[in-house]
């Protein structure tokens, strides 16, 4: 969904994505479109499976084998991501976009100290000498948060904790002075307290440097903690987009309201959660309509037939074509 307040802000622009597995007569991205601009972050939440992470790749032209663009636009910082050829992408990623991903062990160099490998993202980005990209690796331990960043300069990831080797990582996808950050679940490997640690950090990112933020989860607690608007996916689509408050507080799509339901609070214990009922449906599967219509208790015949993203409110959209039933409800997803 467009944004006219985010124009002069907008870092991306992801319209109708569709994205295809191998020889797969369907999508496993099917029309999915989101914004993030500068100063901001922009949570995709869903179950695994929903198309997330994927979502994220594509926008840094990172698909994995035998997964390929079927349609739509990416546009990150003006560059047309889907036409862009190796070299312009190698120069979108790092200068423009950087990556954080899930699990810091599998993205750091186990042999190699963790402020060269920080120095060597500087230099692949800028026009550094050896000596300013080592001072720069040393301000970015600092910015991130290392005690004696100096010191630490000399560490090895597994010298580190979890949440150290996740700054770094983080340290990295700053190197190179990036406009956009894509973070896939970047906390779940962590526990609580140190995820809280994390997301601030984040947070402060965003403030202090004018960033913008696609944040991945899983979690809605988590998305709550960070995000200032929530895309919401299932089964390939975005299915709800809008601010997280009113987002959380006023679910204007089933699925949505489904998740909520699903999570723990100070009300609602872990005996009080509600699963949601069936499957997800299978990858590259056919799905006419709405894709969460077989699990929905709202569902009604002509939601198998064709959907879109479309407006409500001032600032949300939705898939869903009794969102004005979900709207009426009191109370929103606290029934």
């Amino acid at each position: 969904m467009s944004r006219p307040d985010v124009a002069d802000r907008r870092l991306l622009s992801v319209r109708d994505l569709r994205l295809r597995v191998g020889g797969e007569a369907h999508d496993v991205v099917r029309g999915a479109s989101l914004d993030a601009a500068r100063g901001e972050v922009v949570g995709i939440a869903g179950e695994s499976g929903s198309g997330k992470s994927l979502t994220l790749r594509a926008i840094a032209g990172l698909l994995p084998t035998g997964v390929t663009v079927a349609g739509g636009d990416i546009e990150v910082d003006r560059v047309d991501v889907v036409k862009a050829g190796p070299q312009t992408l190698r120069k979108l990623r790092g200068a423009t976009v950087g990556m954080v991903f899930q699990e810091p062990m599998t993205a750091l160099n186990p042999t190699m100290r963790i402020g060269r490998q920080i120095a060597e993202a500087a230099l692949a980005h800028g026009d550094l000498s050896r000596s300013q990209a080592k001072a720069r690796a040393i301000e970015l331990l600092e910015r991130v948060g290392f005690p004696e960043p100096a010191r630490r300069y000399r560490q090895f990831p597994h010298q580190l904790s979890g949440g150290m080797r996740q700054r770094v990582v983080i340290a990295i996808a700053l190197a190179g002075n990036p406009s956009l950050l894509l973070c896939d679940e970047p906390t779940t490997a962590l526990d609580a307290t140190v995820t809280l640690r994390i997301l601030d950090l984040l947070t402060d990112l965003v403030r202090d440097l004018g960033i913008g933020i696609v944040f991945v989860t899983h979690d809605l607690g988590v998305a709550a903690r960070i995000c200032d608007r929530i895309a919401v996916m299932y089964a390939g689509q975005v299915v709800e987009e809008g601010p997280t408050a009113e987002l959380l507080r006023r679910p204007r799509h089933p699925y949505t309201l489904a998740l909520l339901r699903a999570v723990p609070t100070r009300d609602r214990d872990i005996d009080g959660l509600r699963a949601i009922p069936g499957n997800p449906p299978q990858r590259g599967e056919e799905l006419p309509g709405c894709a969460f219509a077989p699990r929905c208790e709202y569902a009604e015949p002509a939601c198998r037939s064709e959907i879109e993203l479309v407006p409500v409110d001032d600032d949300r959209s939705t898939s869903c074509r009794r969102h004005s039933v979900l709207a009426a409800m009191a109370g929103g997803h606290h029934d």
